[in-house]
């Protein structure tokens, strides 16, 4: 434990309980999704998005509190290694960068680079947000799909390679996820799994393959 602990000590991203960033008892709560796809292509969460980790999930991007980025990827880590997914890089779904100014950090960009890290698979980046979109809470599946159109396009120095997994952190209808993917395959690579903390119980049947 370092003096700068002892100090403030950490407090669960979860509950608020100190001790932890992310204590015993919130992960104990975890639960684990069925194995599904989203637009054909895999669909691997830690959870549902549901109960302390969807507290963490606000509490890492809306404190902000970026650090817990280190205690709530392994949980991620651990479905991928049990779905025995094998991808040749990681890339992430990209903040506009009015949001990410106004944030500080992309949480997407910071659970994607400890995934990698643990996986030991490299990290890419090239997604890039081209449009500021309005915030997608409230909208239905459809009205989701209609504001993410041609919101991203890849502008990495290299062509996006094939079978990436695209690291999110919720996937609420999946209209996010697809839209990137899209772009990754008009660039002409394409995403060979979604990849989240949690995914929302209002993932549409329709969505689901």
């Amino acid at each position: 434990m370092s003096l700068l602990d002892l100090i403030f000590p950490p407090r669960c991203g979860g509950c608020g309980a100190y001790g932890a960033p992310w204590c015993v008892a919130c992960a104990g709560t975890l639960r684990p999704p069925s194995a599904t796809t989203l637009a054909g292509i895999p669909l691997v969460a830690a959870s549902r998005f549901d109960g302390p980790l969807q507290q963490a999930i606000h509490t890492y991007k809306y404190r902000p509190r970026p650090q817990l980025a280190s205690v709530l990827a392994p949980p991620l880590g651990r479905a991928v290694v049990t779905a025995g997914l094998l991808m040749p890089a990681l890339t992430f779904v990209p903040l506009h960068p009015r949001r990410q100014r106004e944030r500080g950090f992309n949480q997407a960009q910071r659970l994607a680079a400890e995934l990698a890290s643990a996986l030991g698979i490299p990290l890419v980046s090239g997604l890039t947000r081209v449009r500021a979109t309005p915030a997608q809470v409230g909208l239905s599946q459809a009205e989701r799909r209609a504001n993410l159109a041609g919101a991203f396009r890849w502008s990495g120095p290299q062509p996006p390679g094939d079978h990436l997994g695209l690291v999110d952190d919720v996937c609420t209808t999946g209209a996010t996820l697809t839209s990137a993917a899209e772009a990754v395959a008009e660039a002409g690579g394409s995403i060979g799994a979604f990849l989240v903390l949690a995914v929302a119980q209002t993932l549409p049947a329709v969505a689901v393959t």
